[in-house]
């Protein structure tokens, strides 16, 4: 148990400081990069400062893998600098057993870690780009064609997208249950305030009267217009996003016939973090428990941190990749795991061949 404490306590006091340092630097970069947009439309000082504030959970998200990386790398590397290795072995505790008690303790760390940032980091980030956009009056999406939805018998077409609860220059061709179009409904601006939406300048023709009508508003106020799930689809990004987002539109697009793909994948990544965490940190071991045990330190732990950090970008890369392919999200996802898996297994079991155990 002695030695359970001391490692996490070198454990955690390395990811600590790690992620302190990351997440500064992440933060200031950010801020100098949000500068270039000073007063650009509202977008005040005091905006940026809000702004900045509220995407750090973030950039901790972002940066975490990396921190328990570079945190177990450097308190590690620091042990077997001053030789600790050298005396647990020769206390009868193996290179194999430290090597499972930090993997277990970094594994159980990432569990806590991304169940509960899943709680609130995607509000906090919404909140921050919903700030931004508005202050900025910037579109989420734009397009000259239109970006097309399906929902239920009704195909929607919205030119711009500010927010999933304000959209202009919208078109509704809706059909009936014969698959026969029946209206053509045009809104200059919809905005969603207290779970309605609030409809401006309005024009319906409806197409099977005999003859033609139209019907003018310039407001309605209905709960029965676009779903907001379709809106978070289309316009959030996966940080945006909690798992139960993630599940909730993978449902909502299965129900309506509509791709879920990119859902899908997105909802394997999430679920694979802890994983991934892990088999990062298990690829540099090999560098800290090498044969080579007098060479420099430094030089393996920053090869280490190397190969650790290519296997993040590998895996972020090779799931769009497969999407292409038309592979499984299932499969996109899982297959670089296994792969880099294996790749640990047989650095760490050739580096300790004839080392310590």
């Amino acid at each position: 148990m002695i030695l359970y404490k001391y490692l996490f306590k070198r454990f955690i006091i390395g990811v600590i400081v790690s992620l302190l340092v990351l997440v500064s630097i992440e933060v200031f970069f950010s801020f100098t990069a949000e500068l270039k947009y000073l007063d650009v439309g509202n977008y005040s000082f005091m905006s940026i400062v809000k702004y900045i504030i509220l995407t750090i959970p973030k950039s901790i998200l972002i940066m975490f893998p990396y921190a328990v990386l570079i945190g177990a790398m450097l308190s590690l590397g620091a042990m077997a600098s001053d030789m600790e290795f050298i005396s647990m072995h020769s206390a009868g505790i193996s290179i194999a057993k430290i090597i499972i008690i930090i993997m277990t303790q970094a594994f159980i760390l990432s569990i806590v870690f991304y169940t509960i940032s899943d709680s609130f980091v995607p509000k906090f980030t919404s909140h921050a780009e919903y700030i931004k956009n508005m202050a900025l009056n910037k579109k989420v999406v734009f397009n000259h064609n239109g970006v097309w939805f399906k929902d239920r018998n009704t195909f929607i077409k919205i030119n711009e997208i500010y927010s999933d609860h304000n959209l202009k220059g919208i078109i509704l061709y809706k059909y009936n249950d014969n698959n026969t179009l029946s209206s053509i409904k045009t809104i200059r601006e919809a905005t969603f305030e207290n779970n309605q939406w609030i409809l401006a300048g309005n024009e319906e023709t409806f197409i099977l009267t005999v003859p033609v009508t139209k019907k003018y508003s310039d407001k309605e106020i209905t709960s029965n217009f676009i779903d907001k799930r379709l809106i978070n689809i289309k316009t959030n990004k996966s940080e945006s996003l909690s798992l139960k987002d993630v599940i909730r539109n993978i449902n909502y697009l299965n129900n309506n016939n509509l791709d879920a793909d990119i859902q899908k994948k997105i909802f394997w990544e999430k679920l694979f973090k802890p994983i991934s965490t892990i088999i990062m940190l298990f690829l540099a071991m090999p560098f800290i428990f090498g044969r080579e045990r007098s060479s420099n330190i430094s030089k393996r732990i920053v090869l280490g941190l190397f190969i650790g950090i290519i296997f993040f970008i590998v895996t972020s890369i090779l799931p769009n990749l497969g999407m292409v392919l038309g592979i499984a999200p299932f499969i996109n996802v899982l297959l670089p795991h296994i792969l880099f898996s294996i790749l640990g297994f047989y650095m760490l079991n050739y580096q300790l061949d004839s080392g310590l155990r």
